[in-house]
Formats: C-alpha cells, structure tokens, sequence
C-alpha cells in the first residue's frame, strides 16, 4: 500500500495518500468512459444523434468535474501536505501531490455548469464544422466558433482573471510557457526557417513528386496502415484503427485508438497520419503501468506527446533510411502501382519542401509556418485585435505572406482544421514544440545508439522504440517537460537543435 509506512494510522486508520489515490483513479475512469463516448461521435455515431450526444457529453463532463472538485479532495491535499511526514514520501508520491494539487486549484475556479456548457457547445460546434468544411462555407461555422471563442475567453477569465487571457490558455496545453516564451522561440524559428524553405524552393535539384501522386485503392491504403502500425510495435490487442474527418488519438493504457484518413490519389496523407497517430498511441500504450491510474501515470504534456506523434512520423518515417527499407514493401503491398519508382528518387519525392495549403500534409520544413499562422491569429483574437468575421480573409493574407500559397476557399483554409470547434485554443504550438524537442532528443538517441540510421534502414526499429520507452514514455510524467528534456539531452532546451538538423538534411537533399 503506497504511503502505508509514513500516514498509515492516520484519521481512524485511513491512508489518506491511498484515498486520495482512489478517488483519482475512478475520476480518471470516468474521464476514459468520455473519451470513449467522443471517440464514438468522430467515428460511429450516426448523424441525427449530434444533439442528443452534445447532451450526454456535456451531462459527463458535469459529473466529471464535480468529481475532481470534490472538496473534500482538497481537504485531503491540506491533511497530507501538513503531516510531518510528508516530505519523507517517495519522490514519486509527493509528484502525484502537486499535479493534483495543480489540476485541483485549476478546476475549482471553474463552475460545473460553465464545464457543462463547454462540452456541449463543443459537441455541436464539431458537427457544424464538418458541415461547414464540407461544402467549404465559413458561415455555416462562424456563429458556433464565435460562441466557443467567448467560452474560452470565459474559462480563461475564471483560471485567472488578471492574467492575458492567451498566456492562461498556451498554460493550460504546456505548463510553464507562455506567449513571450512562444514569440521567442518563433522569432528564432522564422529566422533559421525561411533561409532553407527559399533555398529548398529555388533549388534546380528538385524531386518528381508525380512517382507518388499516383492512385492507390483505399483497401489496399488500409492494409499499408495497419503494416506501418504493425512495423512501429503499435499493439492491436490493445487498439484499432478507423477513419475519421481529422486523424486523432484516445485512448489509456490498454485501451488506445486512433484514427486517419484516406486520399486516393496521394497515399503519403494516409502514411503519415498513420505514423504520427501510431506515435500518440505508443506513448499511451507505454505508459509506465505501475502509476496507471496515477498523475504520474500520464503523458508529460502536450507538445511532448506531440513530439513522440512526430517523432515517428518525420525522424523515423521520413528519413532517408527508413524509406529506403520500406519502398520494397510498398511495392509488394501495391503491386504495379510504383514497381518502377526507385529509391533515391521515392526518398527526394516523400521529403519534397513545397508550401502546402493543408497543415496535416504539410512536410516539417514548412510544417512550423502553419503553426505560426495559428498562433499569431490566436494572439490577436483573444486580445480583441481580430473579429471572427475578419479570420478567414486574415487566414488568407498569412498564408499567403509566410508560404506565398493562394487559398481558394475555406475548407483549404480557416475550416481545415477541427480544433477550434473542438475548442483547443493554445493547443497549436504543442505541434511545432514537439518538432523542436525532437531533435534535441535525438541527439541523446544517437549517443546511445550511435547506429541508428543502420538499424533504420534494416527495418529494425525495435531498440529505437526501447530507447524511446525507457527515457521518455516509462517516465510518464514525473517530470514537467522542460526537466524532461534537460534530462534526456542534458542541456537547457534550445530550437537550434531543430534548425541545425533541418539545414544538414534539406541541404544534402537539394545541395545547396
């Protein structure tokens, strides 16, 4: 029993810590039972039900936070924390203390009925959205996005009314960043970025893209998913994949799916999907299973969950050797459709750096511009600078400044994405976050494994994905991500690992 030694004996002989544990855990079940119900709207819920799951997401949702701002969890927090023995709890234990702690003094500023609504509105935003992307009209949306953006406005008021509304949301998806943080390291980013996206651009050395822009049956896509899935260790015992509107990942411990999509005539939207949302996945599914049901049992935070998504998806997935040992199956997988498509030129196509309208199918070169827009029009949107009429054309005009990419209408632009419906303000920069811990990570990868790209080539990825586990996914989160990466790499974090690593790759590729 956790604690047993040190507050054993303690308020008629309950552990508190081994209480307070168990309300968590069922709090936690409660939130998978959500989780579940939402994978079901993405995925099999028929259309007519939107409202009536709106209703019952937003009924969870209620039961959900009255439960982790139960007071008498922080009764138990105060007990625990005041008892002599506290700090001769195991290192472990006193983390799971502040993280509830830190989620506790979070909820309680805000209401159940407002944690209702939210979910609510979230439910039918979503089906709004996808109506609206559909028949690539903004206005079918823009009511539902300009209410959630209000929600949002509001739930950053509750958190902290005296703080910048943007910074309380950025916090909320990575702790301890902020905009003067995220501006710092975007600054730098555009910086180093731009040179090698123009260098890349202007370069005569430019790849055949059409070896890849070839039709491929979507079954026959089906059975590429679950192999690449299979190749990265994902388990099935304990997932499935399925098709949804926007790929994404649910799921804990034993129970973690995710989902794609599918374009006919450019297979590498399906190959990457699959990759980053295998790569959500095996962090879910390698989580350290002594803290299940545990703070300390979870993901680190975002951008490093979205890290280990891309991680999969561009270190291992697009680099040189790994396309080199996946090509032949490829072709056995698809028959004549690429038999005369031949490695170094397969390899120059799936990494060709060319700006692209659509975030999901951009490659990572260009991949943090899309983010950037994102983030600078959130910026403005919750410091009252932009309208939710003025976002589409505001879209456009960034597009076009920092890719020089015409958007033609809104699915291809402001309705590409579902996470505004989802209500994920602040959520965005995790993505290009995860990019830069990456590489920094990798750097401590190819100390221990200082033949990797061998083993990649060989189709053995099994001692990267070890690798991987042990110092990341085992560790859950007894760290918060910037301690993390100083222990991994051993250094303070730094985008200029990304940078660096950028330039050597696109450089060999295009020779400049």
């Amino acid at each position: 029993m956790l604690g047993e030694i040190l507050l054993s004996k303690i308020t008629k002989e309950i552990d508190l810590y081994t209480e307070l544990l168990s309300i968590y855990k069922e709090n936690t079940i409660l939130g998978n039972v959500n989780g579940l119900v939402f994978w079901d709207y993405e995925v099999m819920m028929p259309k007519k039900a939107s409202e009536q799951r709106a209703e019952e997401l937003a009924l969870l949702s209620g039961l959900i936070h009255d439960r982790v701002t139960d007071p008498k969890i922080g009764n138990l927090l105060k007990e625990i924390k005041a008892h002599p023995n506290f700090d001769k709890l195991k290192d472990f234990e006193q983390r799971n203390i502040v993280l509830i702690q830190r989620d506790y003094d979070k909820e309680t500023k805000i209401p159940t009925s407002f944690a209702q609504e939210l979910s609510k509105h979230s439910a039918i935003s979503t089906q709004k959205w996808k109506e609206a992307k559909s028949k690539a009209d903004y206005s079918i949306f823009r009511n539902d996005l300009e209410k959630m953006i209000d929600l949002k406005k509001q739930e950053a008021a509750y958190l902290d009314p005296e703080k910048d509304p943007y910074d309380v949301l950025l916090e909320r998806y990575e702790y301890g960043f902020s905009k003067a943080i995220y501006d710092k390291i975007f600054d730098e980013i555009k910086t180093g970025l731009i040179p090698i996206i123009n260098s890349c651009v202007e370069s005569k050395n430019q790849p055949d893209d059409s070896l890849i822009l070839r039709e491929v049956p979507i079954e026959v896509q089906n059975t590429i998913a679950h192999d690449l899935a299979k190749l990265v260790e994902y388990d099935f015992n304990g997932g499935r994949i399925d098709v949804a509107v926007h790929p994404f990942t649910t799921g804990y411990y034993d129970d973690v799916r995710f989902t794609i999509e599918y374009s006919r005539n450019n297979f590498t939207n399906m190959f990457y999907a699959t990759m980053h949302e295998a790569g959500h996945a095996l962090y879910d599914q390698n989580l350290p299973s002594k803290f299940k049901y545990q703070p300390v049992g979870s993901g680190a935070s975002s951008a490093m969950h979205e890290g280990q998504a891309r991680f999969i998806e561009n270190i291992i997935g697009r680099s040189p050797e790994f396309l080199e040992f996946y090509l032949p199956h490829l072709k056995k997988l698809t028959g004549k459709i690429f038999q005369d498509v031949q490695p170094e030129a397969f390899i120059h196509a799936v990494n060709k750096v060319s700006p692209s309208k659509i975030r999901v199918q951009a490659e990572p070169v260009t991949y943090s511009l899309h983010i950037i827009v994102r983030y600078e029009l959130e910026k403005e949107l919750f410091n009252n600078k932009v309208t939710v009429d003025e976002l589409p054309s505001l879209w456009n005009e960034k597009m076009k400044d920092y890719l020089g990419i015409d958007i033609t209408n809104d699915a291809e632009g402001i309705l590409q994405d579902t996470h505004y419906a989802w209500g994920l303000f602040g959520y965005f920069p995790t993505y290009a976050l995860g990019s830069y811990y990456d590489d920094q990570i990798l750097t401590a990868l190819e100390k221990d494994i200082p033949d990797m790209n061998e083993q990649m080539r060989s189709g053995k990825l099994t001692n990267i994905l070890k690798w991987l586990n042990q110092n990341i996914r085992n560790l859950g989160s007894l760290y918060d991500p910037l301690d993390l990466i100083k222990k991994i790499s051993g250094n303070e974090f730094s985008a200029k690992y990304f940078i660096d690593r950028t330039r050597k790759k696109y450089s060999k590729l295009y020779g400049f």
